[in-house]
C-alpha cells in the first residue's frame, strides 16, 4: 500500500508541476505577446510610411515638381545670361509705380490741406467763442455790479422806510398822548 500511495503520490506532484509549468509559460507567452504586438504596430506604422512615401503617384508628383522648379531655374538663368529683361520693362514697371506713388502722394496733400483748412476753421472758431466769453463775462461782472448796487439801494431804502415808520409812529404816539390826540381816540372807538 505504501507503493501505491508513493505512486499516486507521485502522479499527484507530476500534475501539479505540470499545471504550474504550464501556466508559467502561458504567462510568459503572453508577456511576450504583447512586445511582439508593440513590435508589429511599429513595424506596420513603418512599413505604412515607406509605402505612402514610395507610392509611384507621390514620387511622379515630386519629380514633376522638381523638374518645374529646375526649368524656371534654367529659365531666369538664360534670362540673366541674355539680358533679355530689357530697361523698357523695368521702366514701365516704375512708372507705373511712379504713377500710384504720385496718385497716393496727391491724396495726402489733398487730405492735409483739407486737414489744415479745418484746424484753422476750427481755431478761428474757437477764437470767437473766446471773445464771446470775454464779453459775456464782462457783462456777467457788470450786471452783478448793478445787482449789488440795487440790492445795496433797497436796503438804504428799507432802512430809510424803517426810520420813517419808526418816526412815523412816535409822532402817532405823541399826538395819541396829547390832549387833542385823546379827544380823537376816544371819539373814534
Amino acid at each position: 500500500m505504501n507503493k501505491h500511495i508513493g505512486f499516486i503520490l507521485s502522479v499527484i506532484f507530476g500534475i501539479v508541476c505540470f499545471s504550474a509549468g504550464t501556466y508559467y509559460s502561458w504567462m510568459n507567452l503572453e508577456t511576450r505577446i504583447q512586445k511582439y504586438a508593440e513590435r508589429f504596430e511599429e513595424i506596420d506604422d513603418r512599413v505604412s510610411t515607406f509605402t505612402q512615401v514610395s507610392d509611384p503617384k507621390t514620387i511622379q508628383l515630386y519629380v514633376k515638381e522638381l523638374h518645374s522648379i529646375l526649368d524656371n531655374i534654367t529659365f531666369l538663368g538664360k534670362i540673366v545670361e541674355s539680358g533679355q529683361v530689357s530697361s523698357e520693362s523695368l521702366s514701365e514697371f516704375f512708372s507705373s509705380y511712379n504713377k500710384k506713388i504720385n496718385s497716393v502722394n496727391n491724396r495726402i496733400l489733398e487730405l492735409n490741406k483739407e486737414h489744415r483748412e479745418s484746424v484753422s476753421k476750427y481755431d478761428l472758431q474757437i477764437a470767437g467763442l473766446s471773445e464771446d466769453e470775454d464779453e459775456l463775462f464782462n457783462i456777467t461782472e457788470d450786471l452783478q455790479k448793478k445787482i449789488q448796487e440795487q440790492n445795496d439801494y433797497v436796503n438804504r431804502l428799507s432802512v430809510e422806510i424803517g426810520q420813517s415808520v419808526k418816526q412815523l409812529e412816535d409822532n402817532i404816539q405823541t399826538i395819541k398822548s396829547s390832549k387833542y390826540g385823546n379827544k380823537i381816540w376816544t371819539v373814534k372807538k
